[in-house]
């Protein structure tokens, strides 16, 4: 049934949405790094459902923010610079093909850097947030 539904607001969507975009309800982290973000931004978004490792095959984003209004929609994709990005053969996989793929997907991306949350955490998780919100608004 989830991938009748899946594929059904793919359709809609006119092929705007990820396919499938694919997710469990485990929790699955690449990095510590990211299973921080996760849990600073459940804390302070707890109105939010947030959802790991979204995607198919070994293109997943990291973290994704849902659309609390519209089911199989997702605000925010979130990139952190863990294993998954360290593993890409090359930069521009990982820096750009990656992140204009997704875009074309229609998906909006955050990126996170580490060496930036773990210097200045509170300044990220309020640009964060900041986006989040203004998303919210505008897709509301």
């Amino acid at each position: 049934m989830r991938l009748l539904r899946n594929y059904l607001e793919y359709a809609a969507s006119g092929g705007e949405q990820l396919q499938g975009n694919f997710y469990t309800d485990d929790l699955q982290f690449d990095s510590p790094f990211e299973e921080d973000v996760y849990h600073t931004l459940k804390l302070l978004l707890p109105q939010h459902t947030i959802r790991t490792q979204v995607g198919c095959s070994g293109y997943r984003i990291d973290l994704a923010i849902a659309h609390n209004d519209r089911p199989g929609e997702f605000l925010l994709g979130i990139e952190c610079d863990g294993a998954s990005y360290h593993s890409s053969p090359t930069v521009r996989d990982r820096d750009r093909l990656r992140q204009q793929v997704l875009e074309g997907l229609g998906w909006r991306i955050h990126r996170i850097w580490s060496t930036e949350w773990f210097r200045n955490k509170p300044n990220q998780v309020r640009l964060l947030i900041e986006k989040i919100n203004q998303l919210q608004l505008m897709r509301s």
